[in-house]
């Protein structure tokens, strides 16, 4: 049997976000008793312009499953959502992105495109935000050995507000 390993997890929506961020909690809990999730945060949308702000949070979980088989998980639970953004980086119900998996520092798989870390996750403070409130500052990213709290103040400049959005 395959030891428990610590994960992370992405949440974002901007269609309908706040029913479709619970609707997901509420799938990933099926999957991942154990599962914490950060509060929730608003951003603006950053690569396409002129669509509704995101909701993101972080989930944060141990799990023996592979990367391979939590990737299913997610890409069946955006399916079930009706995850079918119109072009790239377009308006989405759902967005669910698997961001750690254990200290791996690097896993490349391009078959099921799994890229662990997530490769743009340390440039994003909708998901350094959330990340923060769950794990310790001081640990370091797996690949670039920064601190999560120095990553995070290297983008406070983008937009992003803590909302009362509980999941």
């Amino acid at each position: 049997m395959a030891p428990r390993q610590a994960i992370l997890l992405a949440l974002g929506s901007n269609i309908s976000p706040q029913s479709n961020l619970q609707k997901a909690a509420a799938m990933l809990r099926k999957h991942f008793p154990d599962i914490r999730f950060s509060s929730v945060y608003r951003s603006a949308a950053r690569e396409v312009e002129n669509q509704d702000d995101f909701l993101n949070a972080v989930a944060a979980t141990e799990t023996q499953q592979s990367p391979e088989e939590i990737l299913s998980i997610l890409q069946s639970i955006e399916q079930a959502l009706g995850k079918s953004p119109p072009y790239r980086f377009g308006p989405r119900t759902i967005d669910l992105d698997l961001l750690l998996h254990g200290n791996k520092s690097q896993i490349i798989n391009r078959k099921s495109q799994i890229v662990l870390p997530h490769p743009r996750m340390h440039e994003r403070r909708f998901v350094l935000e959330p990340l923060c409130a769950l794990i310790d500052l001081n640990t370091k990213h797996p690949l670039l050995h920064v601190s999560w709290k120095e990553l995070l103040e290297k983008t406070l400049d983008q937009e992003c507000a803590l909302t009362d959005i509980s999941l």
